[in-house]
This record gives structure tokens, C-alpha cells and sequence, in this order.
């Protein structure tokens, strides 16, 4: 007799069947991912109840992110990734770059803002929040064997200690990783706890995440922080910067310094968005810190190419000011007529550094890759180089050489070269790497990081070479104000009747 079984499994229906001799097996229902802000892989087959073949939507060489439903509890599960087909342009999808890669995993809700806090107990044996916009009683989250926090179940937190118990995140290393290099996969495998789970190359930075935090920076209404919205992409989202400065209203802006700091100019590398985060964390907490006043006012671009973050893309907005383009990229009026204003206003952009990130071995946890063809430039480079790398060696961080570069070139269609070239700031690029396998970083780690940046900037600012430099950026300024206000003249014109030719070629 045939019996017909119906079973709930992860509580979905499943149906098990047994024509020979009755007896009831149930069939798990395939492992799927969930849609989530910059995630982008895709099961594309699952062979056995525990192992599943994943894709790259779109295609992409640097960056993976999923979250995973269904998944089996009773056994180990390995998710494969094929990186076959994923090249872009130059750009090889190389999983031998991966040999070392320790990827991340969570269980919380990938779009809650909690779900990117840590804790570090103090002294007292008192958890404390690592989020910057905890103030007061706030940031304390018991004294516990864990701290109290509501986005890892209490029955799984225990995982995601600290080998020495006074560290805690909601993120953690996957139990193993294997790059398979002649077949060009990679290997994720992982005993889970619980039927859904989220994995990543790295702790991702959402647009999502990004909003959460500045509607908080907004509440807070700290006097030298300021957010401007600078105007919206195609799809709608926000372009955003951060203005920090501490500077008296008497101040003369003429001699105030600004470092422009912009985070994911290609859009899915995700830890340059953390080390912009991480250098506004620093500025909030400095208050704490009486000996370090910034007298260095900053510029903050945590996400350049909010559309192209959001669906994981790389490079849909690197070149953004390429004359050749037949379309105009939105965003690029919008940057443009921002730092135009700002610059008419008397202001100053002294430094213009552009942040990206490898995959994990390629270099250390900070690297200059790209230094410049132009003698005058090269050497405050080098000196603030020099000065950065210094600093990060001595808390424990691992850098390259100040005066080595993959090479040395100014991309002039790229946004920091852009204001570069119209308003003279020093062009600085930077690789920085949370998952080098010599010193991989967990938040915290990253976070300071990002303390010792602002640190190290601010002190180059304030050196000799700083003001040096500075005092030929003003000589480029007043150039340049003198230049726009005789084009005007001459064309008759007035900045409301500016053409994009005046905008994006000549800056003015």
C-alpha cells in the first residue's frame, strides 16, 4: 500500500515518499537567500541537502555577501562558490588571492543597525558599547558572561565571544574556508546553529546601515557636525557628506585645513566605508580624550556610489568625470557643484584621499598603491605617508613602504583627482584590508584603526610640511577665484548661467 506523509520541516510542507515499504522520509526544502542591500550571491544548485553551488549576481570579482534560509542544523553545510565567469575587465576573479581568507558569518538581521555594534569590558568587568552614539548609562550593557544585546539569540551568543571572554560581536569567523585554486572555487564551511544566516567576505557597510546611522547623527545635534545631502542618485538614494570641524565661529577660514575622505569610488569594497565610519567614531569619542583636539576640519564621503553599493556592483561610478562619457552620470553635477561651493566660500581642500580595499593577501591592513607622476606632489606624499604608516606600526598594525606604489598615475576622470586638479589638494590613495591573514581585524581593531588615522592626518596638518602645503594651496585658491571671476567677465555670465562645460571642465 502507498502511504502519502506530510510533514512540516523548518516550517515549510514538505512532502516524503516511500512507494516500497511505507516508510516516511522528509525532504528539507532547498536552502534559498533573501534579498538584502548590496548582498549578491545566488544559489544556483543544490546537489545534497547539505551542499549548494552559488553565483555572483551581478558579476563581480571582489565581493560576496549572503543571507541564507533553510539551511540544515544537523550537519555541517558547505557553500561553494564559483568564481569562473566573474571577471571584470582587467580585473581577474582570482580565488588564489582567497587562500587565506577568513570569511564572516552572522544569525542577526543583516539590516538592523544593532546588528554592527561590539562590546568591550572595562576595567570594572562592564560591557561597554563600541557604537559612538551611545552616551552616559547607555553604553553599558551589563556585566554578564555576555552583554546584553537582542540580535544574536542568547542560545548561539556564547559563539561569538572572544577567545578571552572581553570581546564581543555579532559577527564571527566561519569554522573553515578552502580556495580551491585550479578549479577557481571557493569553499564555506560551517556547522549552523540555527536555519538562517547571513555570510560575508567581510563585515558588509549598507546604504541601509549608513542612513540608520546618520538619522542618529542627526538626533544627537553635535554643534561640529554637520550632514549635507548633496543631491540623489538615479534611483533615488541619498548622496551624503559629513562636515566635521571644531573651529571657533571667529575662525579665519582661510587658514583652516580640510582633508576630503571619500569611501567606495568602487562600490561593493566595503571597508573603505568602515574606515570613513571609523574616523567620524574617532572624532565623537575625542571628546573623551583632552589631548587631542583636531584643529583639522574634514570632508566625509562614506559611500560615493550609493546605487552601485546597494546592488553590489564594482566600478559603475570610478570614472565619473570621464569627458569622453556620452551620458553624464547625475552624481557627477551633484559632487561637482558641492565642492565648487565649498571652495567659493573661502574654504580649502588640502587633502583629497580616496580609500578602496583588497579581497584579503594582496597587501597589508594599509597601503598606498598609487603615488604621483608629479615632483612637487610626491614628496608631501611620501612625508604623509610616512607619518601615517608610522603611527599604525607603532599600535600594532601592518603597513607598506611610504615610497613603494603599484605605480604612479593620476586618473583625472576619478572624483578625488577631479578636485585635485580644480582646487590643488593633495591627491592621496589608499588600500586599507581588515582581512590581511598576518593581522585580520575584528570591529573594534578597525575602529582604532581609524582613531590613529585621524591622529596621524591631523598631525601632518599641523607639521611644518602641512603648512607648508597649505600655504600653496591658498596661492591656488586665490589663482583660481581670480581665473573664475575674469571667465565670467569675459563670457558674461553669471554662476546661474553656468553650463556643464564651466561646472565639470574648468571647475568654476
Amino acid at each position: 500500500m502507498l502511504i502519502l506523509v506530510v510533514v512540516m520541516v523548518y516550517g515549510l510542507t514538505a512532502e516524503a515518499i516511500n512507494a516500497q515499504d511505507g516508510a516516511s522520509v522528509a525532504t528539507p526544502p532547498s536552502i534559498t537567500t533573501i534579498p538584502s542591500d548590496g548582498f549578491n550571491l545566488k544559489v544556483v544548485e543544490q546537489p545534497t541537502p547539505y551542499y549548494i553551488i552559488t553565483t555572483l549576481d551581478p558579476p563581480v570579482f571582489n565581493w560576496f555577501a549572503g543571507t541564507f534560509t533553510n539551511l540544515p542544523t544537523d550537519k555541517e553545510v558547505t557553500i561553494g562558490l564559483n568564481m569562473n565567469g566573474m571577471d571584470q575587465n582587467i580585473n581577474k576573479a582570482n580565488v588564489s588571492k582567497w587562500a587565506q581568507l577568513k570569511t564572516v558569518m552572522t544569525y542577526a538581521d543583516p539590516t538592523q543597525y544593532a546588528t554592527y555594534e561590539w562590546f568591550q569590558k572595562d576595567e570594572h568587568g562592564r560591557w561597554v558599547s563600541g557604537d559612538p552614539l551611545k552616551q552616559g548609562k547607555a553604553k553599558y550593557a551589563g556585566t554578564g558572561v555576555l552583554p546584553e544585546q537582542h540580535v544574536i539569540p542568547k542560545e548561539v551568543a556564547e559563539q561569538f565571544l572572544s577567545g578571552d571572554g572581553n570581546y564581543w560581536q555579532a559577527w564571527r569567523e566561519v569554522d573553515q574556508t578552502v580556495a580551491v585554486e585550479s578549479l577557481n572555487i571557493f569553499r564555506i564551511k560551517q556547522r549552523f546553529a540555527l536555519p538562517q544566516a547571513s555570510i560575508a567576505m567581510r563585515v558588509p557597510y549598507t546604504y541601509t546601515y549608513l542612513q540608520q546611522f546618520l538619522a542618529g547623527l542627526e538626533q544627537a545635534k553635535y554643534p561640529d557636525v554637520c550632514i549635507d545631502v548633496i543631491g540623489e542618485t538615479p534611483e533615488k538614494r541619498k548622496l551624503q557628506a559629513i562636515r566635521l570641524s571644531r573651529a571657533p565661529d571667529t575662525t579665519d577660514l582661510a587658514a583652516r585645513q580640510t582633508v576630503l575622505l571619500v569611501g567606495r569610488e568602487h562600490a561593493n569594497e566595503a571597508y573603505s566605508s568602515w574606515m570613513v565610519h571609523n574616523v567620524i567614531a574617532a572624532w565623537l569619542t575625542s571628546r573623551e580624550d583632552p589631548t587631542f583636539e583636531p584643529a583639522t576640519d574634514w570632508i566625509l564621503i562614506p559611500i560615493q556610489d550609493p546605487d552601485g553599493s546597494a546592488h553590489g556592483n564594482y566600478n559603475r561610478q570610478t570614472n565619473l568625470f570621464d569627458p569622453e562619457k556620452k551620458e553624464l552620470a547625475a552624481e557627477a553635477l551633484a559632487y561637482a557643484n558641492y565642492f565648487i561651493d565649498y571652495v567659493n566660500g573661502g574654504r580649502s581642500l588640502d587633502l583629497c584621499i580616496t580609500l578602496h580595499n583588497v579581497e584579503a593577501g594582496e597587501c597589508p591592513n594599509i597601503f598606498c598603491p598609487v603615488l604621483s607622476p608629479l615632483p612637487y606632489e610626491l614628496e608631501p606624499e611620501t612625508k604623509l605617508n610616512t607619518a601615517v604608516f608610522t603611527n599604525l606600526k607603532e599600535h600594532g598594525l601592518l603597513t607598506g613602504d611610504p615610497m613603494t606604489c603599484w605605480e604612479k598615475l593620476l586618473v583625472q576622470s576619478r572624483l578625488t583627482i577631479w578636485c585635485n586638479r580644480r582646487f590643488g589638494g593633495l591627491p592621496v590613495g589608499y588600500e586599507v584590508n581588515d582581512r590581511y591573514p598576518e593581522r585580520r581585524l575584528n570591529l573594534r581593531q578597525a575602529m582604532e584603526m581609524g582613531a590613529l588615522f585621524v591622529q596621524s592626518v591631523d598631525a601632518w596638518e599641523n607639521s611644518e610640511d602641512g603648512r607648508q602645503w597649505h600655504a600653496r594651496i591658498r596661492k591656488v585658491v586665490q589663482r583660481r577665484a581670480l581665473e573664475r571671476k575674469s571667465y565670467f567677465e569675459l563670457h558674461r555670465l553669471t554662476p546661474n548661467e553656468r553650463t556643464t562645460y564651466e561646472i565639470l571642465i574648468k571647475g568654476f
